[in-house]
C-alpha cells in the first residue's frame, strides 16, 4: 500500500513540472518565442518552417501570410491536415493561446499516438501559423504547455537614419572611419 501511495505521489509531482527544464526558442524575424522541453533535436529549419523532435514527441511549426487566415480557411486547413494523417476521435476547439486567435484539433493517429493541429493568426504581428504536434498520450500536458508558451510581439520597426543631401556647390565633409557623421561610435 505504501509503495502504491509513493508511486502515485511521484506521478503527480512529475506531471506538475513537465516543462521544468525548458528551452526558449525565438524566431527573430517574426519576434515569435516559445518554450519546449530540453533535449530536443532540431531536424528542420527554414524561413517559414521549424521542426524539433524528441524520442516521444514531435513539434512542427509552419508560418504563412496572415491575409489567408480567416476562420473558414483555418478550419479547412486543420481538417485537411488531419485527414492526411488519418486522425480519428477528433475534437476541435478555439485555441487557448495568448496573442493569437484560431482553432486547435486534437485526435488519435492510426498508430495510437495523439496529435494536435493548431491554426492561429497573430493579433499583433502579420503572420499566421500552423503548429502540429505528435506525441504519446502521457505527453498531453506538455503539448498544452507548449501551445500556451507561444508569444508574438509586434516586430520593431527599424528607424533609418535621415540622409543629409549635399547642396550643389557645397563642400563635402570627410567622414573618418569608425564615425557616424563625425561622431565617435566607439572608444578606441
Amino acid at each position: 500500500m505504501k509503495r502504491l501511495l509513493l508511486l502515485a505521489i511521484t506521478a503527480i509531482l512529475a506531471s506538475t513540472s513537465i516543462i521544468a527544464h525548458a528551452e526558449l526558442f525565438t524566431w527573430s524575424k517574426y519576434d515569435l518565442t516559445f518554450e519546449v522541453p530540453e533535449g530536443g533535436r532540431v531536424t528542420y529549419s527554414s524561413p517559414s518552417t521549424f521542426e524539433i523532435q524528441w524520442y516521444d514527441f514531435t513539434l512542427l511549426i509552419k508560418l504563412y501570410d496572415k491575409s489567408e487566415a480567416d476562420d473558414d480557411y483555418m478550419k479547412y486547413a486543420i481538417n485537411r491536415t488531419a485527414s492526411g494523417y488519418n486522425m480519428f476521435d477528433t475534437d476541435m476547439n478555439k485555441a487557448k493561446m495568448d496573442g493569437f486567435k484560431g482553432y486547435t484539433l486534437t485526435g488519435t493517429l492510426p498508430d495510437g499516438s495523439r496529435a494536435s493541429i493548431t491554426n492561429v493568426a497573430s493579433k499583433k504581428a502579420d503572420f499566421a501559423m500552423q503548429v502540429e504536434m505528435n506525441y504519446l498520450a502521457e505527453n498531453s500536458k506538455i503539448a498544452e504547455d507548449i501551445l500556451k508558451s507561444f508569444k508574438a510581439n509586434k516586430p520593431q520597426k527599424i528607424k533609418k537614419p535621415k540622409q543629409k543631401i549635399q547642396k550643389k556647390g557645397e563642400k563635402e565633409k570627410p567622414i573618418r572611419p569608425g564615425t557616424l557623421e563625425g561622431e565617435q561610435l566607439y572608444e578606441a
